[in-house]
């Protein structure tokens, strides 16, 4: 069986899936389409190797493509259903914030491997042609991806495409809530850890290595300008939770669509819920 568990970042999805796991003979399925990265650690708050071995579950998925690959939903879709079909024996615990990704596997998407056409021809058009191709939804970004094409036209490819479900996979739907108040001061120490814990160092690692351009996630596009020198620290860090924010709202809106979820506040809203479920299955 499929359990989904979902919510806004720093919710504390990871530990609570992790302790059920234990408890319902499961593994952990990444959802989150970040943590995918093998380069982005700290700003995604992608389990370390150390945190994975202490937990003794087993994580699929997390850090195993490059930031340099042409990654996508088509690809995690396909990578998560071959864990499926290895992992026959074990619970299955789908855990992330995205959405998109959690959709596309429980909902069985019928993805087709990419439209490079259409990707090909959003690439012939002009800056401004693609900012009016994006519309009223151009708000959403902030002023640096407002003005790069390749993030316009990632935009596009994210919001615009709409997918066809097919036949659903064996699964229960959790969704973590949070007062919202709370979940804002969660959000602000997270990023206030996530700097403790070396998310600068990790930035400038990155645009040492070329690399840092090609990343549209926050906790990372929030330097871009201060590497310019055009904005402080302080500037980044705020930018970085007003993002998070923001971020956590449209998860909350998402999820709030699926008429299926089951909310809960905390472990043992899920574990009673599993816990009846299981018996009910035996019986």
């Amino acid at each position: 069986m499929i359990v989904v568990i979902a919510g806004a970042t720093a919710t504390g999805k990871s530990q609570i899936a992790i302790k059920l796991a234990k408890e319902f003979n499961g593994y952990i399925l990444n959802a989150d389409s970040r943590q995918v990265y093998k380069e982005l650690n700290i700003g995604t708050a992608k389990p370390s190797k150390e945190e994975i071995d202490a937990s003794k579950v087993k994580h699929k998925l997390f850090g195993y493509v490059s930031i340099d690959e042409d990654y996508n939903l088509y690809r995690y879709q396909k990578d998560a259903f071959k864990v499926l079909e290895e992992r026959e024996n074990q619970n299955a615990f789908l855990v992330g914030g995205t959405g998109l990704y959690i959709d596309s596997v429980v909902y069985n998407y019928k993805l087709k491997k990419g439209d490079k056409g259409n990707r090909k021809e959003l690439e012939k058009l002009s800056l401004k042609q693609l900012q009016k191709k994006v519309g009223k939804d151009l708000e959403k970004l902030n002023q640096s991806d407002k003005q790069n094409p390749r993030r316009l036209i990632r935009f596009l490819e994210r919001e615009k495409q709409k997918y066809e479900k097919g036949n659903s996979l064996e699964h229960i739907y959790f969704v973590l809530e949070k007062d919202f108040n709370i979940l804002e001061k969660d959000i602000k120490e997270r990023v206030n850890d996530m700097f403790e814990k070396g998310l600068l160092e990790e930035n400038e690692r990155l645009f040492k290595e070329g690399k840092h351009e090609k990343i549209n996630t926050i906790g990372y596009k929030e330097f871009e300008e201060f590497f310019k020198g055009d904005i402080t620290l302080d500037e980044v860090k705020e930018r970085i939770f007003v993002n998070t924010r923001k971020y956590a709202k449209r998860q909350i809106t998402w999820f709030k669509r699926n008429e299926n979820a089951i909310w809960v506040k905390d472990y043992d809203g899920i574990y009673n819920n599993l816990k009846s479920l299981i018996t009910s299955l035996k019986s």
